[in-house]
């Protein structure tokens, strides 16, 4: 905190430097007046002062009291009277000064012990009287009451227009894509050319992250100047039904009306979808499978596909259920190998599989050259590892590369039978009442004649085209397409 400046006596001006504070919690023309009122009177108060030195006003509009940091010009009447540039302050009342009884009272000690005498002209109240504390005590109280009041009007004026629909209500100037103006709602197509641009992104496979770093590499345009896309930012307008010309309000609520923290409304208050009351971006059914692609990547896990790990998140163990992640050992020569391997090894909840045993690799075979001594305590201590047992799935192990050539095997398998399984596809777009299922069989009926056999392994096209994988007992690998497909290799 800055040390006020003391002056010397001969040096310090008989006039007291006084200050007016004036606030007022909306930029209406009305209040604007009053605001605009309240500036000319102390202009025209001080100018006949004899006994004081107009120190400034201090005025901010279009905020509300219950918070001090949106507040700039009070704070910086605050920073001014640390600086010893002010004497005393002038305000309206209380609640003109701030409706948070704990802000008030700290910020009117501070100036208090710095010797501000803060006057509250309705109350006719000095902060710095021997009765001040407690009566501002009470009058902030009472402000900080009347605030909370006027937040539950205002929430179920709010509520109200929520359950008629009425979209005026909204805050559609901070939607990417649209714009308010004198005749309604409109799209801004120079945004809305982005938003489709992500949800095609999004349906080709990529996560919010990836998307994010191709719109910064695209130069796409943000809201605000000098602003660069997040992955949250993407998710946002993924997430957003306004795109689809629906409207569902009431997804956040505000617990305290003195924080103003606003946080997901997970069933505490009733929501209301008003369908089609917004011009629409894209269409529903391309909005519906982005939410189907959303629940299935968060059913994968937290790890996405990348061109260095094209299976991370994608590989799943067909026997317990449990992701499929690396796995590095040493094998024989000590030479480090990696691996994929049930993560149930972790949490050692791995499963066993039925009728099938299993002999561990003998340890003394890992060292090209064993010596007869490491060779005789292998024996003596390692012998576990040459009996058979019954087999659990943290025993299957995948080499790195299998899956890639798997899925060219698979793919070209389909290829090869394009007639059977297009007719499968066709049956699925007919008659599958999951809308990201019968999105992807149209796509792979496209697919199979344009994309044809592949020679090699085919990053985009698993990205587009697969849901999952799994693991099976004999180490071969089940490929599960999007569209319901199932190819074992």
């Amino acid at each position: 905190m800055p040390t006020r400046i003391i002056l010397p006596k001969s040096e310090k001006p008989e006039k007291k430097r006084v200050a007016a504070y004036c606030r007022v919690s909306s930029s209406s023309d009305e209040q604007l007046h009053s605001l605009a009122a309240q500036t000319s009177y102390y202009e025209n108060f001080f100018a006949s002062a004899k006994d004081a030195e107009f120190a400034g006003i201090y005025a901010d509009s279009g905020l509300s009291g219950t918070r001090t940091k949106n507040r700039t010009e009070f704070l910086r009447l605050i920073e001014d009277c640390r600086a010893g540039m002010v004497d005393a302050i002038i305000t309206k009342s209380v609640s003109r000064f701030g409706r948070n009884t704990v802000d008030t009272l700290v910020f009117t000690r501070e100036l208090r012990n710095l010797g501000i005498d803060v006057f509250f002209e309705k109350e006719g109240l000095h902060s710095c009287s021997p009765e001040g504390e407690l009566l501002l005590t009470l009058m902030a109280a009472m402000a900080e009451s009347e605030a909370v009041s006027m937040s539950d009007n205002i929430k179920w004026g709010k509520r109200k227009r929520f359950e008629k629909g009425m979209i005026e209500s909204l805050a559609l100037n901070n939607i990417y894509g649209f714009r308010k103006t004198a005749d309604g709602i409109e799209i801004f197509e120079t945004e809305a050319c982005v938003v489709r641009h992500i949800y095609e992104l999004f349906l080709s496979g990529l996560g919010y992250a990836e998307i994010a770093k191709r719109l910064n590499a695209e130069n796409a345009p943000t809201r605000r100047d000098g602003s660069v896309w997040e992955s949250t930012t993407v998710k946002n307008i993924i997430t957003n039904e306004k795109n689809c010309g629906n409207c569902l309000f009431q997804k956040t609520l505000i617990r305290d009306p003195l924080s103003h923290k606003s946080r997901p409304n997970k069933g505490e208050l009733p929501q209301f979808l008003v369908e089609d009351c917004l011009p629409s971006i894209i269409d529903k059914e391309t909005w519906l499978i982005a939410q189907r692609m959303r629940e299935r990547n968060h059913r994968n896990g937290s790890s996405v596909p990348s061109e260095e790990y094209p299976f991370a998140g994608m590989l799943f163990c067909g026997i317990c259920g449990a992701p499929v992640g690396f796995y590095y050992s040493k094998g024989e020569g000590f030479v480090m190998k990696t691996v994929y391997r049930c993560s149930s090894r972790k949490t050692r909840t791995a499963k066993a599989v039925e009728g099938v045993t299993y002999t561990p690799p003998h340890k003394s075979n890992y060292t090209k050259n064993p010596s007869p001594g490491l060779i005789e305590y292998r024996e003596k201590y390692g012998g576990q590892y040459l009996k058979p047992r019954p087999m659990i799935c943290t025993d299957i192990r995948i080499p790195l590369e299998r899956p890639q050539k798997a899925f060219v095997q698979a793919w070209n398998y389909i290829v090869g039978q394009r007639g059977r399984y297009q007719a499968t596809l066709i049956r699925t777009v007919e008659n599958n009442d999951d809308v990201l299922i019968r999105y992807r069989a149209r796509e792979m009926l496209e697919l199979i004649d344009r994309v044809g056999r592949l020679n090699t392994f085919d990053f985009p096209l698993m990205l587009r085209t697969l849901d999952r994988v799994e693991t099976t007992a004999d180490e071969k690998l089940t490929f599960i397409f999007q569209s319901g497909i199932r190819i074992t290799i």
